[in-house]
């Protein structure tokens, strides 16, 4: 009889799956940071130029590598700010950062 219960604890510490619970395992938690903020709408590419845009690489007329090119820079155009503007801007950033943990 001590023979059948030992062998029974043995195949289920063995199993793993017969001691599940049935369950499925939650999903893993998304990373906010995985995904980059939505721009604001003045910053947005309409759908029309969207479309315009891949129509053109469909046609020949643009190659893949620049209509992303293009599609980076109006993304990254800031409308309010020159380009020496943004520079500046950029430059203060990363000054403040690298000296973020001096302080």
């Amino acid at each position: 009889m001590r023979v059948l219960v030992v062998l029974a604890l043995l195949a289920a510490a063995s199993f793993p799956v017969l001691a599940q619970s049935g369950r499925p395992a939650p999903h893993p938690p998304h990373h906010p940071a995985a995904q980059r903020p939505m721009p604001p709408p003045e910053r947005r590419m309409g759908w029309e130029e969207r479309q315009r845009l891949r129509e053109q690489v469909r046609s020949g007329q643009m190659t893949r590598e620049e209509a992303r090119a293009r599609w980076r820079e109006h993304r990254n155009a800031d409308p309010g700010r020159s380009q020496e503007q943004r520079e500046q801007l950029r430059r203060d950033v990363i000054d403040a950062d690298r000296d973020l943990h001096k302080r």
